[in-house]
């Protein structure tokens, strides 16, 4: 990990190979087999989970989103895989990158969250800010995983706190373990036993 350019990220130096799903018989059908995934190319990530405020700030003029927080500063929940889509593109438009998402028309519900995005293509060439896919997060998890560093069950009181509560560190990814679940950018595909290079997901739900 390296100083970014990027405000509240982390640069990530990402040669070396992770691996994706097991080979436990227990576990369930669709995280069988294990499949090891190559990666060697060097990617930006957010340092701590995207806040409520900052989620907000973004989302609110855009779409009307205005999720409910109590704490501005905990990390932005109760939001669907589409809203994380529409923040990171329109973060992308705000700061002059192009966008790593395209779709033809979204689809909202009563509450102003998308739930879907007719059309929907992602183009992980861009320079732009997006999701990590599964390698990437399970790459950057794997360097900081430490359950000491995380809100977990045994010290959150099971609620949310303030990302980066647990480690001062600048030079770490914050809550990889613990506090809020993340949304990573891969749709639930299978895996198969064999390495693959720069893995980005499956092309699609089905």
């Amino acid at each position: 990990f390296s100083a970014d350019s990027l405000s509240g990220m982390l640069r990530v130096s990402s040669k070396g190979r992770v691996r994706l799903g097991t080979n436990e018989p227990s576990a369930k059908s669709n995280e069988r087999p294990e499949m090891r995934v190559e990666l060697n190319y060097d990617f930006s990530i957010g340092r701590y989970e995207i806040r409520c405020d900052e989620f907000n700030a973004v989302m609110n003029p855009l779409t009307g989103l205005l999720l409910k927080c109590g704490n501005s500063k905990i990390p932005a929940t109760d939001l669907t895989f589409y809203d994380a889509v529409l923040f990171a593109n329109e973060r992308s438009k705000s700061e002059g990158f192009d966008t790593a998402y395209t779709y033809v028309r979204a689809q909202f519900d009563d509450e102003k969250h998308c739930t879907s995005l007719e059309g929907f293509v992602f183009r992980p060439e861009a320079n732009a800010y997006r999701l990590p896919t599964e390698a990437e997060w399970t790459l950057v998890a794997s360097a900081n995983w430490n359950s000491t560093e995380g809100w977990v069950a045994e010290n959150s009181e099971y609620r949310l706190h303030e990302g980066c509560g647990k480690i001062g560190k600048d030079s770490k990814v914050c809550d990889m373990l613990g506090n809020a679940l993340e949304w990573v950018n891969d749709w639930n595909g299978g895996f198969r036993d064999t390495i693959l290079t720069n893995y980005v997901g499956a092309p699609d739900g089905g």
